[in-house]
């Protein structure tokens, strides 16, 4: 069921990329995707970038003309046990927290580091730990990371946490939920 429904969400990703494209009348582009060693896809030699996610039952499709990154991650109850993921100065704030304040900071942090990774086209290959994102209990807005000054920026939908990284900070200030129903309909 769970392999389903990621397919599921793979395939609403995909539609929303499409939706994307077709909002620009660059519909053509869709068919010119490809799929790095990394399986990340991507559009050679054009001016627009993208980056999808899923996570529950969301999927997300940030779409640009620079590159950007996106993550979405369902907030749930456990927090899943990932190594790694923390830079020491993460790792040290996140144990001194109490449990009701774990959870937030956990998913930002992990949806932050993944919009940066996507931002790279190198994904969670890249290692987390290898970076902060995090300042204290706070967010670091922009961060620089390979010579590269990034801006991040991190909202919360329900129980989801999603981030966003770009080079400019230009970030929309509110998500835009786009019923399957019009996905379809193109």
């Amino acid at each position: 069921m769970v392999k389903e429904e990621s397919k599921r969400l793979s395939l609403s990703a995909g539609l929303l990329l499409r939706y994307a494209f077709s909002t620009m009348n660059e519909i053509s582009l869709y068919d010119k995707i490809k799929i790095t060693e990394k399986g990340m896809p991507y559009l050679p030699n054009h001016e627009y970038f993208f980056s999808l996610s899923h996570s529950g039952r969301f999927a997300i499709c940030s779409f640009s003309h620079e590159p950007i990154g996106c993550d979405i991650e369902k907030m749930r109850a456990k927090i899943p046990k990932v190594a790694k993921i923390f830079s020491p100065e993460e790792e040290q704030i996140f144990f001194r927290l109490d449990e009701a304040n774990k959870k937030e900071f956990f998913f930002q942090l992990w949806t932050r580091k993944e919009s940066v990774t996507k931002w790279m086209g190198k994904g969670i290959a890249y290692p987390f730990d290898s970076f902060s994102v995090m300042d204290g209990l706070r967010n670091r807005n922009i961060i620089v990371i390979e010579s590269k000054k990034l801006f991040l920026k991190s909202l919360q939908m329900e129980d989801y946490m999603i981030s966003l990284c770009n080079e400019r900070g230009n970030f929309p200030q509110e998500i835009k939920k786009i019923n399957w129903d019009i996905l379809t309909e193109n």
